[in-house]
């Protein structure tokens, strides 16, 4: 088995190397199927066969490590809104909340 760490700790270019390795013995026959290549490149099978597909549908661009981020949510707040509300959050003390005078607490027991 060929040495490799965890591949999700590889940086983008490593895992890029990883893929067209395994790619390459594949295409060559140094490894007989999914199982092997698992095997002897220390990474799942689903994964191998993944990546092979890619090859086969978009040659060497289908393993190019990905430069942009996956699409998320979008953002609740602004950056503005963001900034506003960490600053409020910094200068915050409870003495400054009506609602721990309307209920009787004592701002001084804070910790």
């Amino acid at each position: 088995m060929i040495e490799v760490e965890d591949a999700r700790r590889l940086s983008p270019a490593e895992r890029e190397v990883l893929r067209l390795r395994v790619v390459a013995a594949l295409e060559s026959g140094k490894v007989a199927g999914y199982r092997q290549a698992a095997e002897v490149f220390g990474v799942s099978q689903r994964s191998v066969g993944t990546w092979w597909r890619a090859y086969q549908r978009d040659g060497r661009d289908g393993l190019a490590a990905r430069r942009e981020r996956r699409p998320g949510p979008p953002e609740l707040i602004s950056a503005e809104g963001r900034g506003t509300l960490f600053t409020a959050m910094a200068d915050y003390t409870p003495r400054n909340s009506s609602s721990a005078v309307h209920c009787g607490h004592d701002w001084r027991s804070w910790s």
